[in-house]
């Protein structure tokens, strides 16, 4: 196909668009959020030409009074605006029509205001302790939980591994991370102990290669796990341990962060452990911790 071919209102720009992106999880992200805004998944010429800064803007508006979240209205404008530069570069349209100047602030909550949930250390020690009442999954939720922690892993990622990921690199053991976010190949290191206890997995279950993390259900029994699944897992654990938050894979992540910092890790370690483009992502956990720990609150007394 070439440019031409782009311009046919027989052709569907999504996509050609979509070609651009390495990550399933990226392209299927974005053609959900293309379709919202056109209201149809074939996206040709006329339709883009049709599309004006008015469109966008009732856009954020409808999705501001459904109560999205500022930073899901954030990433789904960010789509529509990938999508009309790209349509841009390939002379589809002049202008875009969702030009930073052109369309309405999102409102937005502050890095140093943003509240992330984690578990404390004991928290945590429940949680993993509710894996050893999963009866056959005891020993692959006990792994799997273990991992996401401290791996910091997101959901995508640990669902990718394969035992064959494994390896050493030196006197250390690291999982090699092919295909994350941010499109190139990364690893982070495993502990020794962990690394013991995803052997516990493979021998215990009797996988030698592929996929860590395996359904044991009747119906997809072998068959890795998909990144809802693992959603799951952590949820039923959770409420297993009788914790009183709302748990997920994520919150993991964000505990493990949390917990380095507190052990004495510094900012440059948990970012490249954690694996962040940007410092001020790491910064969150710091400023959290600070507001915390010397808050007026802790100044205010009374006599009763």
């Amino acid at each position: 196909m070439d440019l031409a071919d782009l311009t046919s209102d027989d052709v569907n720009l999504l996509p050609a668009y979509l070609h651009r992106f390495d990550r399933e999880q990226t392209r299927r992200a974005y053609r959900s959020d293309l379709i919202q805004f056109f209201g149809t998944d074939f996206i040709n010429a006329r339709l883009v030409r049709r599309a004006s800064f008015l469109h966008v803007n009732e856009h954020i508006a409808h999705l501001e009074t459904e109560g999205a979240r500022p930073s899901t209205i954030k990433r789904r404008v960010a789509a529509i605006r990938g999508f009309f530069e790209w349509l841009e570069a390939v002379e589809v349209i002049e202008k875009n029509p969702a030009h930073r100047k052109l369309i309405r602030k999102v409102r937005s909550t502050g890095s140093r205001d943003r509240h992330i949930v984690f578990l404390s250390r004991d928290q945590a020690d429940l949680l993993l302790d509710a894996t050893h009442e999963a009866g056959e999954a005891a020993i692959r939720d006990y792994a799997l939980i273990k991992t996401l922690l401290y791996c910091v892993l997101r959901r995508s990622e640990a669902a990718a591994m394969d035992f064959e990921h494994i390896r050493p690199l030196g006197k250390y053991w690291i999982l090699d991370l092919p295909s994350t976010k941010g499109g190139a190949d990364q690893y982070v290191k495993i502990p020794d102990h962990l690394v013991d206890d995803i052997d516990a997995v493979r021998n215990h279950y009797g996988y030698d290669s592929g996929a860590v993390w395996r359904s044991l259900s009747n119906n997809a029994r072998g068959k890795r796990l998909s990144t809802n699944a693992i959603y799951e897992l952590v949820r039923r654990t959770a409420a297993r341990a009788a914790l009183p938050m709302d748990v997920g894979a994520h919150t993991l992540r964000h505990t493990g962060c949390t917990l380095a910092i507190e052990a004495g890790a510094s900012l440059q370690q948990v970012k490249d452990h954690a694996r962040h483009k940007h410092v001020e992502t790491t910064m969150v956990y710091i400023h959290q911790q600070d507001r915390l720990k010397d808050s007026a609150a802790d100044y205010i007394e009374t006599t009763k």
